[in-house]
């Protein structure tokens, strides 16, 4: 799923938000409101990372 990590400009709140390659509309600060927002991370490009697969708390790399 396309999950994006923004940071708000404006406030600087950090959040996360669903957004579709057909999405017309511009993505807003849920604490502020404000489109001035930059994406910082896609959850989709970290996938593969670990060189395990492992899920596990203790691992080094990927998601846990």
């Amino acid at each position: 799923m396309p999950i994006y990590e923004f940071q708000c400009e404006c406030c600087n709140e950090c959040f996360e938000q669903l957004v579709f390659a057909g999405d017309k509309e511009e993505v807003a600060c849920p604490k502020c409101n404000k489109t001035n927002v930059k994406r910082l991370m896609s959850v989709a490009s970290c996938i593969g990372l670990s060189s395990d697969n492992s899920c596990s708390p203790g691992a080094s790399r990927g998601f846990s």
